[in-house]
């Protein structure tokens, strides 16, 4: 249902704009305006609703894993790969459908920040996207930058582009590897890096993560949050 009334929304929004203009068009160039504009709106709302589905699907499937989790069907490594397959699927889908913005490398505002990109790993297009604050439509300048390899390499990697970078562990991954050298703790999977505290009210103008997941993902992340607040409004 919430499908639908999205749809009618946009249908309605569309129409609003198509109709809302002043100035005398000739019949035959209206009309082929508003064919254009209905095939372009059509098109749009056809790939909401596709992608909501997926993002559906995905959900069922992530509520079943946790579900034989929790019944013991299924082990925590064995949850965690099942969640990794289905972001390599479906996640996979929604992010292409969805990434307006793709990046083919790290943008130059970036890099004056003292960011680089790993080396020898595999660059991820579909989850790797930016923004800009020249765009009118965007305000502010981000980046998520996705990398794919091995576990040991992509810590080695993440390391080095955080040091460049002067970028700290983050508290919650400094208290997690006390909590590793006082208790022996051997499951603790990752890196995180961070030059800013959430909630936080002295952090940078630009907040950046550097972060390695346990199947060796890579991600780098910066946001120019002051821009993206103003642009929010608050």
């Amino acid at each position: 249902m919430y499908k639908i009334a999205f749809k009618g929304s946009l249908l309605i929004i569309g129409f609003t704009i198509l109709f809302g203009a002043c100035d005398y068009v000739p019949e035959e160039e209206k009309e082929k305006d508003f064919q254009e504009n209905l095939s372009s709106f059509t098109s749009t709302i056809d790939k909401v609703d596709s992608t909501l589905d997926l993002m559906d699907e995905m959900q069922q499937d992530i509520d079943q894993i946790e579900s034989d989790r929790i019944s013991g069907r299924i082990t925590d490594t064995e949850a965690i790969d099942k969640l990794n397959e289905i972001n390599n699927t479906l996640g996979r889908k929604i992010a292409r459908k969805t990434n307006n913005s793709p990046v083919a490398g790290m943008p130059q505002w970036a890099m004056r920040l003292g960011l680089t990109e790993p080396e020898g790993m595999l660059f991820d297009n579909d989850f790797s996207q930016s923004t800009s604050e020249t765009n009118t439509n965007e305000g502010f300048n981000s980046v998520i930058m996705v990398y794919r390899g091995d576990y040991e390499f992509a810590l080695e990697q993440a390391d080095l582009i955080a040091k460049r970078a002067g970028i700290p562990l983050s508290q919650d991954y400094k208290d997690a590897l006390q909590l590793k050298k006082e208790y022996g703790i051997e499951n603790i999977k990752g890196a995180s890096y961070m030059n800013f505290k959430i909630g936080a009210d002295d952090n940078p103008k630009y907040n950046i993560s550097i972060t390695v997941d346990n199947d060796g993902t890579l991600t780098i992340n910066a946001t120019d949050t002051e821009a993206l607040l103003d642009q929010l409004g608050n």
